[in-house]
């Protein structure tokens, strides 16, 4: 009898492990190609796939009594909320829509994949939220991906004899923005996956995986040379100063209480390859300062952009041309129409809290509509340049308000406990809180993505702190 029962838990272990590593290779490959060009065949069928891993191994684990014991309301509310957005789109189709064949054609494809989407996110988390070394394996198909960007960068400069090459058409990713929000997912990814790993160690140098350190490394650079060289995006030299700017403020803290609970030189060397990364950081914003004069005049551009009314350019510059800031200089145009288009967008939400329904340009549907779009409605709207303003626009306050709790109640859990993937998940919040709010990515894969990182995030957290699985060949078992 118990010769079977010792067959029967090594067989289930053994499920749930491969099940572990099919989840995580599903996320990673799919996470590669999410963003890629003609790749819309493959992400369905991962998604798909993925979806059904995901389900198979939450009732599993739900019904061996594994995930059941370390769920809290807290834990939970950030997954109920992201359900309740769900909800929140279907009641709008029947009750609020104002182009319900259009809403109905995006519930059926943006909308489905999303919640496909969010399923496998939280399947992966769970498998991955008691190991901190497996999190680099997760962020590697992006990692691959920008090797094949590279790829078709590096004949492109030495043919041309320059460092700068921009060609949307030619690159695996289309237009900038995808670039950025992969390549910060990128740098966020393997910034906290190192962070884990290091405090899974103890900060013991001689325990350090070096082949974790190493893909940081490469895949910091290649994602910050990607933003200046590759494809010039202001918008991911930003980010990334915000992310290492949240990444200095917490080695500092840790270092702080550490000293004082515990002095000891190993704890400066997470605060070391944090400044590592910041003095990189530097470097690379210092060169795209050279080649881009957009910097320079932000600020001045922003106090003309935000006073819409006053300045109404940013409705038919083709008429009206643009405006001139406080030195006399023409507004640099992107700076003016991002920041112009994304105030009106703000302010067009709380004119209409509830939305209108449409992903696609949802500005243009919107009851009080930009005259410019209302002078040709058969013209396609404009993007207000930010995530959370097209879907403010597009189902109101709601949906802004569930999302926008869930990370914040996600980021609370994380800070409250010292959880394995502590700092990926702290790192990821802040990323997509701010990515989210400067790029045009509320739509199509982006808005997948979006809700595939708000399943991962919070199921990451679903285990008790501290706890660190140790049952393959990259763990280091910390109890000894």
């Amino acid at each position: 009898m118990s010769t079977n029962i010792t067959a029967t838990a090594a067989q289930a272990k053994s499920s749930k492990y491969y099940l572990e590593w099919a989840l995580l290779i599903l996320s990673s490959v799919l996470l590669g190609i999410w963003a890629a060009k003609n790749t819309i065949a493959l992400r369905n069928i991962l998604l798909v796939i993925g979806t059904l891993v995901s389900l198979y191994y939450l009732i599993s684990e739900f019904r061996q009594g594994r995930l059941s014991r370390h769920l809290t309301l807290a834990k939970v509310l950030p997954v109920l909320l992201v359900f309740l957005a769900f909800i929140w789109v279907i009641t709008h189709f029947f009750f609020f829509s104002v182009d319900p064949i259009q809403q109905w054609k995006e519930l059926k494809s943006t909308w489905l994949r999303a919640i496909l989407a969010c399923i496998l996110g939280i399947g992966t988390g769970l498998a991955l939220n008691k190991y901190p070394n497996r999190l680099t394996i997760l962020w590697l198909g992006i990692f691959a991906a920008f090797l094949v960007l590279f790829y078709q960068y590096i004949p492109r400069a030495i043919e041309q004899h320059k460092l700068l090459v921009p060609d949307y058409d030619h690159y695996l990713f289309h237009l900038k923005i995808n670039t950025v929000l992969m390549g910060t997912i990128l740098l966020a990814g393997v910034d906290g996956a190192l962070f884990d790993h290091l405090r899974s160690i103890h900060y013991q140098l001689r325990s350090t995986n070096l082949w974790i350190a190493i893909a940081w490394l490469i895949a910091t650079a290649m994602a910050l040379w990607s933003f200046v060289y590759i494809v010039d995006a202001r918008n991911g030299i930003g980010l990334s100063s915000i992310l290492y700017f949240f990444w200095f403020t917490c080695a500092i803290i840790l270092l702080i209480k550490s000293q004082l609970s515990q002095p000891s030189l190993k704890h400066w060397f997470g605060f070391l390859l944090v400044l590592i990364s910041l003095m990189l950081f530097i470097f690379f914003a210092l060169q795209q300062a050279k080649l881009n004069r957009g910097w320079s005049t932000l600020i001045e551009d922003a106090k003309i952009a935000v006073q819409i009314d006053k300045y109404q350019h940013w409705q038919n510059p083709a008429q009206m041309g643009y405006p001139l800031n406080s030195r006399g200089q023409t507004v640099t145009i992107n700076n003016y129409e991002r920041i112009a288009w994304a105030t009106a967008g703000s302010r067009a939400i709380l004119e209409n809290p509830q939305g209108v329904g449409v992903l696609a340009y949802p500005f243009a549907k919107h009851p009080n509509a930009p005259q410019r779009m209302l002078e040709d409605p058969l013209k396609p709207g404009v993007a207000t340049h930010s995530g959370w303003v097209e879907l403010g626009l597009a189902f109101g306050l709601p949906i802004l308000g569930l999302l926008l709790s869930s990370l914040a109640i996600t980021f609370i859990n994380a800070v409250n406990d010292s959880y394995p993937a502590k700092m990926t998940v702290l790192g990821l919040v802040v990323l997509v809180f701010f990515v989210y709010t400067t790029g045009e990515l509320a739509i199509s894969h982006g808005l997948e993505i979006l809700f595939y990182l708000l399943g991962l995030l919070p199921a990451l957290l679903w285990v008790s702190p501290h706890e660190v699985g140790g049952d393959d060949v990259l763990e280091t078992k910390i109890h000894k």
